[in-house]
């Protein structure tokens, strides 16, 4: 190859990794199961239902919250549950952060997307109380 075919594909290459950086990223769709890793020996999860827009919270399998959500603009949604209202931006990656007061030193906690299937759980605890109370 010549040295001008080589400088030519090296501008091309460089025009073309310029536009694909212009290129707008949009969020993934916001559905599924989310789960955190283990805070404090606990695992946070999430399922959200886009047909009726609703979500539910647990924290190690028990029933904390739930409620509907609505998006506000790309990526950022309003929680409305029966225990909480909170915004969460969903990021590129398909996980969010929220806040769960008695955990993690109220710091954010990461939920990342483990199925775009919403997983419901139905066994009943006698302990339900005790975790909703993480929340307050």
């Amino acid at each position: 190859m010549s040295k001008k075919t080589v400088g030519v594909l090296v501008v091309a290459l460089a025009l073309i990794l310029t536009i694909i950086g212009y290129i707008p990223k949009t969020t993934p769709p916001f559905r599924g199961a989310y789960q955190s890793e283990h805070v404090n020996g606990y695992i946070v999860q999430m399922t959200f239902q886009p047909e009726d827009h609703s979500f539910v919270q647990y924290i190690d399998n028990r029933e904390v919250d739930k409620g509907t959500y609505e998006e506000i603009k790309d990526g950022l949604y309003n929680i409305n549950g029966e225990m909480q209202e909170f915004e969460i931006t969903l990021n590129r990656d398909n996980s969010f952060d929220i806040i769960v007061k008695k955990l993690n030193n109220g710091k954010p906690i990461t939920l990342k997307n483990v199925d775009a299937t919403p997983a419901y759980i139905g066994t009943e605890f006698d302990d339900v109380d005790e975790y909703k109370s993480l929340l307050e």
